[in-house]
């Protein structure tokens, strides 16, 4: 299946004990499911209810097809595009979701590497984004700032 999946799929399985933006995401597409960036055992119920009632493999695990399929479901409802992960971006995270902000902070920061950990190069162009856009320069990439850069930047 080809996917349009807003951002694609980084690579990395997500299970139960998995953590992070992608993880919120996910949750978030769901729908129904408590959007913390924690993969426990909730999340892995709902993965699996997804799986079965969409004909992918039951496993509880989030690849490329269930990525996609997830994807999917949530913009033939809402509409396609990135939505906010659910939880804020911070050093140390990683993942599809850190990837395509720093794509988008390569705007202001051309040097920036897109290699999807939130790193202190990451947290330096976030804050040159804050600085520049009048934001509370925290490095963080909340809500307010992602909301900013999505709005100021394309894909």
């Amino acid at each position: 299946m080809a996917s349009n999946a807003m951002p694609p799929y980084g690579g990395t399985v997500l299970r139960e004990g998995s953590r992070g933006p992608d993880v919120s995401l996910i949750q978030r597409w769901l729908g129904g499911v408590s959007v913390d960036g924690r993969f426990g055992s909730k999340t892995d119920a709902a993965v699996r209810q997804f799986q079965r009632l969409n004909g992918l493999t039951v496993d509880g695990a989030v690849g490329t097809n269930t990525w996609d399929a997830l994807y999917q479901n949530w913009a033939s409802r809402h509409g396609e595009g990135e939505i906010w992960p659910g939880i804020p971006m911070r050093t140390g995270q990683s993942g599809a979701t850190v990837k395509s902000a720093q794509q988008r902070l390569q705007s202001l920061v051309p040097e920036l590497v897109a290699d999807g950990h939130y790193g202190p190069r990451t947290r330096e162009a976030v804050l040159a984004w804050q600085v520049v856009h009048d934001l509370t320069p925290d490095g963080i990439l909340g809500r307010r700032t992602w909301t900013s850069l999505y709005s100021h930047t394309a894909a």
